[in-house]
């Protein structure tokens, strides 16, 4: 019988205004996209390569620096032409 995967991970809120998710690579990620962490939306504010393009580690304001592995939801802001 078919049973259905459940994920254990919380499902993020609602994106902030202005930005839309995106599921994006560690090599994907700007500075001013946001990430969900911590239960916060966490604003990308400087990034390093952490040996590869396959992972990066981002920095926040006020908050620990994270090592990103895999493809993450990120929230990128709306820009208008």
């Amino acid at each position: 019988m078919y049973e259905r995967h459940r994920s254990t991970e919380p499902t993020p809120p609602p994106a902030p205004l202005g930005t839309r998710a995106e599921l994006r690579s560690p090599s994907g990620v700007k500075i001013g996209d946001y990430v969900y962490r911590d239960g916060l939306f966490l604003r990308v504010a400087d990034m390093r390569s952490a040996g590869t393009a396959a992972h990066r580690v981002l920095f926040f304001d006020g908050h620990p620096p994270w090592l990103m592995t895999a493809p993450t939801l990120t929230y990128r802001p709306i820009e208008l032409a």
